[in-house]
């Protein structure tokens, strides 16, 4: 699925087309479509790719593009009852990746995605770094199942230069959350978590057969009085936090608050999961070290990604921990797929041990910050929220006055062109719709601005009528 919004623009140009059109009609030349959307060749490209692969025209060399007759799609009156039956009572939230995944229609102003976009994206970098590591003896065979050594030792000593944590490679932090909840719990064992808290916890939770409980968290982070709380009377041992840029809030673990969380885990032998998400998007000259920095007793397993620093298709992360729980998490890891691509770890170890990694990331905080400003500014001419806004670099998290729902307020945002993400689906448990989430990762400033402004026109419908 493409993002660049003017390929969107040139797919949603051509689907009407291909809508009014008839199978066989022959669609306007790439140089045609040019000139009435003011797009490059490769933009125009890059849509006819979409809509081929979507099989809704084919393309016949030295003849042009033309529309295909419709597929015939199966009968609906095929029984598949059956696998109802068959299939495990065990429940997984199918809808989980609509909030996050889900592409914004052709034309609409993304504020959902937490997804960099191209722009922010090291390309040159990524580029030779892929091209050197293809030339590496040795990328196409099998990496050893821990991820390759070169890579590990970076992660660990990006967490302690001394003390020697076990590194483990994963496709992403997402499967390092699914490889954790699997390997370390017993289905209907209880995880704690912050509430809200990320929903791909939330999902990977429940999938794994675990049951989320929800601690209170407020500006300063975690409540370690309430966690303790929790910990007594639901007997959980395993904790679910991000520390630093929590999402959705934003909100940083206190520095006040970190020994009594580190002392709590070690008078109740829990283990405490650090997801470290946007490690490398804080101020190096000011960020906390991590939990996992000031744990020799093996309570913290950190996953730091490198998907939202790089580019989303840069599924790696480092899972470190220690001890048992270190060799628990391997040998769950080579049962499900043996090992991560070698060419990907030899990409990614080339761009962060690269002379341009500190200024790609330093050019990428300052564009960020552009962005959240013009985020907070755009937002702060709209008289619709309830204070305070919070929010990481990457996103916003609004409380809406008690007289709107998070979710109609979501559709009429679509309906305005803008997409935004509802917040009900955030809550481990107690669903609530009060909130919404705006992100500044995927749109330049002009853009945020405009959305906020279209997302302010669709909240005029919603305002209460005056009485009388």
């Amino acid at each position: 699925m493409i993002h660049d919004s003017a390929a969107r623009r040139v797919v949603g140009h051509l689907d009407a087309i291909i809508t009014a059109g008839s199978a066989g009609d022959r669609l306007p030349s790439v140089r045609t479509l040019m000139a009435e959307l003011g797009v490059s060749p490769a933009t125009v490209r890059a849509a006819v790719s979409e809509l081929v692969r979507a099989e809704r025209i084919e393309t016949i060399s030295g003849s042009g593009t033309f529309i295909l007759a419709t597929p015939t799609r199966q009968s609906d009156d095929v029984d598949r009852g059956w696998q109802t039956a068959a299939l495990s009572p065990h429940h997984l939230d199918i809808d989980f990746p609509g909030p996050l995944q889900v592409a914004a229609p052709p034309d609409t102003i993304d504020l959902a995605s937490g997804y960099p976009d191209a722009t922010l994206q090291p390309i040159a970098l990524l580029t030779k770094a892929m091209r050197d590591a293809a030339r590496r003896p040795g990328t196409y065979g099998r990496a050893p199942g821990e991820g390759i050594e070169p890579l590990r030792s970076w992660f660990a000593a990006e967490l302690h230069p001394k003390r020697r944590h076990d590194v483990l490679i994963t496709s992403g932090g997402q499967a390092a959350l699914s490889l954790i909840f699997r390997s370390i719990a017993l289905p209907g064992d209880t995880v704690v978590m912050e509430t809200p808290s990320y929903i791909g916890a939330i999902a990977a939770c429940r999938a794994a057969g675990l049951t989320p409980a929800a601690v209170a968290a407020d500006d300063s982070g975690v409540r370690v009085d309430q966690l303790e709380a929790v910990i007594e009377a639901t007997g959980a041992r395993l904790v679910y936090l991000q520390p630093r840029f929590h999402n959705p809030t934003g909100v940083h673990l206190h520095v006040e608050r970190r020994r009594p969380l580190m002392e709590l885990a070690a008078e109740r032998g829990l283990i405490l999961i650090e997801d470290d998400w946007l490690y490398d998007l804080d101020d190096p000259t000011t960020r906390s070290r991590p939990l996992a920095s000031d744990d020799p007793n093996g309570h913290v397993i950190h996953i730091r990604s490198l998907s939202k620093s790089v580019a989303p298709s840069m599924r790696i992360a480092g899972l470190a921990s220690q001890g048992v729980i270190a060799e628990r998490l391997k040998a769950m890891r080579t049962v499900e797929d043996f090992f991560v691509s070698p060419i990907l770890q030899e990409t990614a170890l080339n761009v962060v041990t690269s002379t341009g990694w500190v200024r790609h990331l330093r050019a990428m905080r300052l564009e960020l910050r552009t962005r959240q400003a013009a985020l907070r500014d755009a937002i702060g001419a709209i008289d619709c929220w309830e204070p305070p806004i919070v929010g990481g670099p990457l996103h916003l998290w609004l409380g809406l006055p008690p007289h709107l729902d998070a979710v109609a307020v979501r559709d009429a945002a679509l309906r305005r062109g803008v997409s935004i993400i509802a917040g009900n689906q955030w809550y481990p448990s107690d669903p609530r719709s009060t909130h919404i989430r705006l992100s500044n990762a995927s749109m330049p400033a002009t853009q945020i601005r405009e959305g906020v402004e279209r997302l302010g026109s669709a909240l005029e419908g919603h305002r209460p009528q005056p009485l009388g």
